[in-house]
């Protein structure tokens, strides 16, 4: 039930709630088949030697690969954690500044995974001779 002054005000539901909601499913099912690949690159590198491991991440594919993991992982657990932050942390100004410290950790962690990736996908990384 809503009152006048609700209605007229335009006071309710912010009608965001449902596409967080959607979002954070989407982001667990692309999730899936990036981390099974993911699973794959890293099985397959394992025990090679430095430079055969770095030409395979810096195929494109591979690469392409990564990116869209560290995407959607980094995303997925974004709004995974701002969803904990807002049912569970109460005081106004403490949930503003996790839900900013949320962001900023996630941003940082998604910039360091792609930096590395493309230093390596760019062939910025010495490889010692064969």
């Amino acid at each position: 039930m809503r009152t006048s002054l609700a209605r007229v005000k335009g006071l309710g539901a912010a009608h965001h709630g449902v596409e967080h909601w959607w979002l954070h499913r989407v982001t667990a099912l692309s999730n899936i088949p990036l981390v099974i690949s993911f699973v794959i690159i890293v099985a397959s590198i394992a025990g090679r030697p430095w430079p055969e491991a770095i030409r395979v991440i810096s195929h494109p594919f591979v690469a392409l690969l990564l990116i869209l993991c560290v995407v959607s992982i980094t995303n997925h657990m974004r709004l995974g954690l701002q969803i904990v932050i807002e049912d569970y942390v109460h005081e106004k100004g403490l949930k503003i500044a996790a839900v900013i410290a949320n962001n900023f950790f996630a941003a940082v962690i998604a910039a360091a995974c792609l930096f590395s990736i493309l230093k390596i996908s760019f062939g910025r990384v010495p490889l010692p001779p064969v």
